[in-house]
């Protein structure tokens, strides 16, 4: 007799689901990283999957799924970020402070001028957008009467006791010159204000001891360059060539200390122009032909087509052999006319 053993069917578990732990190996799976899809068995081996991998764990809506791989829960999670997204915009159309985010976005009648004012100066005026506090502060004005432009300048003393200060002017006239605007503060005489005392030792070394440097906009590496100024110019001259964001921001720099600044010279600012070799008039006038069109090729040559099969035609044609010369009537004629038009 055989075995109860023997008689029974063999009885097998349900195969993983998952699979095997591709962290420790040495369990079966039960959780799948929605980023990654990594196969983890435990707590432990999520976190450890989680620091190897720099995975945060967060789903990626916007993965490629592949058409056969397509279901409805991925048509549901579009949906819905679509949803999100539409409802984001609308919260920014409605947010007074964010539905500004483009720079010179319907500029008011008064900024644009200025700007066409200091363009007229050399001078490239940019406007941040409105909830930039930069912007909200911001005191330039153009007169249209006297055609003038009174900026706001901010006066940076680096080099203050015992820290750095800062000073504004709300009207500073584009016409005066910029060691008169700075009398107030490197002027041993000039009465005193609020703050004065920290210009101490700027006083002691007067004009001779500083270097004025416009903070560089709009140029590369622009947080940490500097245009250096002159004081016997006016301030109008001072900023043609140069972009200024809002207004600008002037650093007065002990010459001791201008060590640290980078200051734009003119060979950095400007790269020197090769010379350009001058072409003879016939290349200059090759250069500005015109290139024929590609539908122009085309049908001239679907037009030579057409003749030469016309020309075939003409020849599978049978002969006339009445006449003694051996070629017929039709042929004679295309002859003599092929002989005229030449």
């Amino acid at each position: 007799m055989s075995s109860s053993s023997d008689s029974e069917p063999e009885t097998r578990g349900p195969a993983p689901r998952l699979g095997p732990c591709e962290v420790c190996a040495s369990k079966e799976a039960q959780y799948t990283c929605p980023k990654c899809e990594v196969k983890t068995c435990c707590l432990n081996c999520v976190r450890i999957h989680k620091m190897e991998l720099n995975c945060d764990g967060t789903r990626d809506r916007t993965k490629f799924v592949r058409i056969r791989d397509f279901t409805d829960r991925d048509l549901l999670s579009d949906y819905r970020l679509l949803e999100e997204c539409a409802r984001f915009v609308h919260g920014v159309k409605r947010d007074e402070k964010k539905r500004f985010t483009r720079i010179d976005k319907d500029l008011p009648v008064h900024l644009f001028k200025l700007k066409i004012a200091a363009r007229d100066c050399g001078i490239a005026l940019q406007f941040l957008a409105q909830n930039f506090s930069r912007h909200f502060v911001n005191t330039t004005r153009y007169n249209y009467k006297t055609n003038l432009i009174s900026w706001r300048v901010e006066w940076i003393f680096p080099n203050a006791e015992p820290n750095m200060v800062k000073f504004v002017d709300e009207k500073c006239l584009e016409t005066k010159r910029l060691s008169e605007l700075l009398d107030k503060y490197l002027d041993v005489n000039a009465e005193p204000f609020e703050g004065s005392k920290a210009l101490t030792y700027y006083k002691s070394v007067g004009f001779n001891g500083v270097k004025v440097l416009l903070r560089a906009e709009k140029v590369k590496g622009c947080a940490r360059k500097f245009f250096e100024l002159d004081p016997s110019e006016t301030l109008a001259e001072n900023l043609s060539g140069k972009c200024i964001v809002e207004f600008p921001l002037v650093f007065v720099v002990l010459k001791d200390h201008a060590y640290n600044f980078d200051i734009i010279t003119p060979e950095d600012e400007f790269e020197e122009e090769q010379p350009i070799a001058k072409e003879p008039p016939a290349q200059i006038e090759a250069k500005k032909r015109k290139r024929p069109l590609l539908t122009e090729k085309v049908a001239l040559e679907k037009q030579k087509e057409i003749q030469q099969e016309i020309k075939e035609e003409k020849k599978k044609k049978p002969k006339n052999l009445l006449f003694t010369t051996g070629y017929s009537s039709e042929e004679s004629l295309d002859v003599s006319e092929d002989e005229s038009n030449k």
